[in-house]
């Protein structure tokens, strides 16, 4: 894969700006961005995001929750709404994990922020998974930092906490102090 990834993160949004979060919707995701960031997150069903053609809303940030098993012979509706919400989006945050993460990381026109549980080229990524009984536990390494996360059960899986890490740091949270916020229950 060709290094197509930034690893400088944004800091110049503005903090009324939403982050959007394309899922299922009520996800893990949101409610540890809303923890991480402190910016107001904005959940959209993929229909919702792709729909969403005609709305003038900026995002700092279009975070993809693109790590559920799909039919691989149509294009998912999040790839649709990554399409349509990354145009008006500082960064568009995106597991590496799968195939359609990577070609949208590659064919992006914005600034796609990555990750993964173990793609070095990604700009997040998940070292030595440990899922134990009370917490999942990760080693989180970018280009510049390595460190020990803690999630606490009930509090998001690995991908939700990868998504939300990922997405904090694109936007300028340091890695340390993002990866406190999510240690707490």
């Amino acid at each position: 894969m060709s290094a197509v990834l930034s690893t400088t993160p944004i800091k110049n949004s503005q903090i009324d700006d939403p982050i959007a979060v394309v899922g299922r919707g009520n996800t893990a995701t949101a409610h540890l961005l809303r923890r991480l960031t402190g910016a107001p997150v904005v959940e959209l069903t993929p229909c919702e995001a792709a729909m969403a053609g005609d709305d003038t809303s900026r995002y700092q940030a279009v975070v993809v929750e693109n790590f559920e098993p799909r039919d691989r012979r149509t294009l998912s509706p999040c790839a649709v709404a990554r399409w349509e919400l990354s145009r008006r989006a500082g960064v568009t945050v995106v597991a590496l994990d799968d195939g359609e993460g990577r070609r949208t990381a590659r064919a992006m026109r914005g600034r796609v922020f990555a990750y993964s549980d173990g793609r070095p080229q990604a700009d997040l990524t998940a070292k030595n998974v440990c899922l134990r009984r009370q917490r999942v536990e990760f080693e989180a390494l970018t280009r510049d930092d390595l460190l020990r996360v803690r999630v606490p059960r009930g509090q998001g899986g690995l991908y939700e906490s990868l998504a939300a890490l990922a997405a904090a740091v694109a936007l300028g949270v340091p890695l340390e102090q993002a990866a406190q916020r999510l240690n707490q229950s």
